[in-house]
């Protein structure tokens, strides 16, 4: 595990665009032939996954009382506001939607859900 922060996302925030704050570490790019960069494409949570599977491994899915739930693995900043706009995306949310979480209460929160997993 690479990263520093894990997180529980909802369906909908999973399939959403990033927050303006991480778009400088995960955000799709394209560049010109000359290798400036011309577009800062719109990029979700699923592709920045699918993007950073190899750095972070798999997400894992889990299924709440019939709710899906996707848990992160990133590498977010305090300085650089990523952190906080993350702490953001809970706001007025119950865990564990969109939840900031240490290695250990992710662990907890998946082998909890073990066996809804295996099903």
């Amino acid at each position: 595990m690479i990263g520093n922060i894990f997180m529980c996302l909802n369906e909908s925030t999973y399939n959403s665009n990033i927050p303006f704050e991480l778009e400088g570490d995960y955000a799709r790019k394209v560049y010109d032939e000359e290798g400036n960069l011309t577009e800062v494409l719109d990029t979700t949570f699923k592709e920045v996954c699918e993007d950073n599977r190899i750095k972070f491994g798999s997400v894992i899915e889990l299924n709440i009382d019939d709710v899906n739930y996707f848990v992160i693995e990133l590498n977010a900043s305090w300085l650089n506001g990523g952190v906080s706009a993350l702490l953001d995306l809970g706001s007025g949310w119950s865990y564990p939607n969109n939840c900031l979480m240490s290695n250990q209460e992710a662990m907890e929160l998946i082998n909890a859900n073990q066996s809804e997993l295996e099903e």
